[in-house]
């Protein structure tokens, strides 16, 4: 208990102390369930409190080969996020690998521990492992955001081939990826795009982007509560939960995507309003949207006279990003 206590005094101290001072100690507790031992704060003591953008990943012994493949492709863009890599290990073997390959690795035996007893006191049930890696990817996203840096989460099985840092807009909170999914999980998602009015999205929290303002770190905390309370006596056996409760904060919120080919330049493809920008300019098949932000879990200052702010989003290039590798009929026939 006393480090749990210990770790909430550090989630205290940061850049959220001020989102986290009227939160109900119901939520309260949820928070300090979840969050992790002290020694997960160990990575940003070398860090100053200026911005910097963390990759932030969850791998164990069948994807530490796959992360570090995706190492190699992120310093063959020139990316400097690979420098800054940050992997939260189910397993002490992949972690102590990790480490001896040169990268911040964090694992606590303890923590994981405590992960599967919320899930199961909430739902009754035991957790699958993904259960777990869902409620510490929250956690430990929320705890990074809060010590001042952005977030890119990716899953290992991704590959990038330019830097994905250049695409984020620079007026954007969230930047995500969207998979079109079957009608019947719209659960998941919904229909976000007016260009694709008959098709069901899901947001992908499998690569999203996280920018450290006020606003994300209310979303990112209101996220987490939001997630484990839908928990109580509802066991997840779709292994979604976060990602259900991420697309009902969207769909709640009625946002709508538009894309940018509305206003890119048709001849270079680049980015061509000074409301919407970033720095590899090309982006026509991004999409943008916003809707104002409120949350009655944690409350973002509003400044006196003024409307609540927007959250703003972007999706990532929808057409050239692919989240699933689907062999059709005669496929090969033609490779």
């Amino acid at each position: 208990m006393a480090m749990a206590d210990e770790s909430m005094d550090k989630f205290e101290s940061s850049s959220c102390d001020a989102l986290l001072k009227n939160v109900d100690s119901a939520n309260r507790d949820i928070m300090q369930s979840l969050l992790p031992t002290p020694d997960f704060w160990d990575f940003f003591a070398n860090r100053s409190r200026t911005k910097s953008n963390i990759l932030l990943v969850d791998v164990d012994t069948n994807s530490v080969d796959l992360l570090l493949n995706q190492i190699v492709a992120l310093r063959k863009t020139g990316s400097d996020l690979a420098n800054h890599v940050y992997a939260t290990a189910y397993d002490e073997f992949t972690c102590d690998r990790l480490i001896s390959a040169g990268l911040s690795c964090y694992y606590n035996a303890a923590w994981q521990g405590r992960l599967f007893a919320k899930y199961k006191e909430q739902t009754r049930q035991d957790a699958h492992q993904i259960h777990v890696v869902m409620m510490g990817r929250m956690m430990t996203t929320a705890v990074t955001l809060c010590e001042g840096h952005n977030v890119q989460l990716t899953d290992t099985d991704v590959v990038y081939f330019r830097d994905p840092m250049d695409y984020p807009f620079l007026e954007a909170g969230i930047m995500i990826t969207a998979t079109k999914i079957p009608a019947q999980f719209i659960n998941w998602g919904g229909r976000f795009f007016p260009d694709h009015p008959n098709d069901v999205f899901t947001l992908n929290n499998g690569v999203v982007f996280y920018r450290s303002t006020p606003i994300i770190k209310s979303f990112s905390l209101t996220l987490i509560i939001n997630s484990v309370r839908k928990l109580k006596d509802a066991p997840d056996p779709q292994q979604g939960f976060m990602q259900i409760a991420f697309n009902e904060l969207m769909s709640t919120n009625q946002l709508v995507l538009h894309p940018t080919s509305k206003i890119s330049d048709p001849v270079t493809f680049r980015l061509n309003t000074p409301e919407i920008n970033n720095t590899v300019g090309e982006c026509y098949d991004c999409y943008h949207g916003h809707f104002p932000w409120t949350s009655e879990i944690i409350h973002v200052p509003v400044v006196e006279h003024k409307h609540h702010e927007a959250l703003k989003i972007g999706v990532f290039p929808l057409r050239r990003y692919t989240s699933y590798c689907t062999a059709y009929p005669g496929m090969h026939k033609r490779m």
